[in-house]
């Protein structure tokens, strides 16, 4: 065979061949979405206790509790206690004076405060995250004495299980 007859052969094949592939059509049906599992409903335990959680506010340069504080926190400890499921994150916040890392140290401590109170009321501390936010999140906007001392504050986000359910109310 002639090498002109051979080339003349491989592209009718290759032709051919190309010919006969499907092509992929042109709206595809798109599959379903895979089923998201609902979040499962705040168990009672939780809803009391985001209702009975209170903001903790400060003092100015200040992580120690006040007594108003600590008896706002005592309802809650006894709640925790009864319902070992349920997790809380503290927030510490700051006011907008004083530096980022000051303020970011601040609200660590502040957190780190109520911490330390909920354990010594029999709360584990594993079920106690911290966490802060310094001036970032101000709950009041301003720059005033108004504003400042409401963002001096812990505030809480409590968990269970793999659910989350809100935060402290405002």
């Amino acid at each position: 065979m002639s090498r002109a007859l051979i080339l003349s052969l491989l592209t009718t094949v290759s032709l051919t061949s190309a010919c006969k592939k499907e092509a992929p059509p042109v709206n595809p049906t798109p599959e379903p979405a895979p089923a998201t599992p609902a979040a499962p409903a705040a168990p009672e335990a939780v809803r009391q206790l985001i209702s009975n959680f209170q903001r903790v506010h400060f003092e100015t340069d200040s992580s120690t509790l006040s007594d108003e504080s600590k008896r706002a926190l005592d309802t809650n400890a006894k709640i925790l206690q009864g319902n070992t499921e349920v997790r809380v994150q503290i927030q510490g916040h700051a006011d907008e004076r004083g530096t980022s890392d000051y303020n970011l140290q601040l609200g660590n401590g502040r957190a780190d405060s109520v911490k330390k109170y909920l354990v010594s009321m029999g709360v584990a501390g594993s079920r106690l995250e911290v966490i802060s936010y310094g001036e970032e999140l101000p709950a009041k906007q301003g720059h005033n004495e108004a504003a400042w001392s409401a963002n001096r504050r812990a505030e809480f986000v409590v968990t269970w299980g793999q659910g989350v359910e809100g935060t402290t109310p405002r």
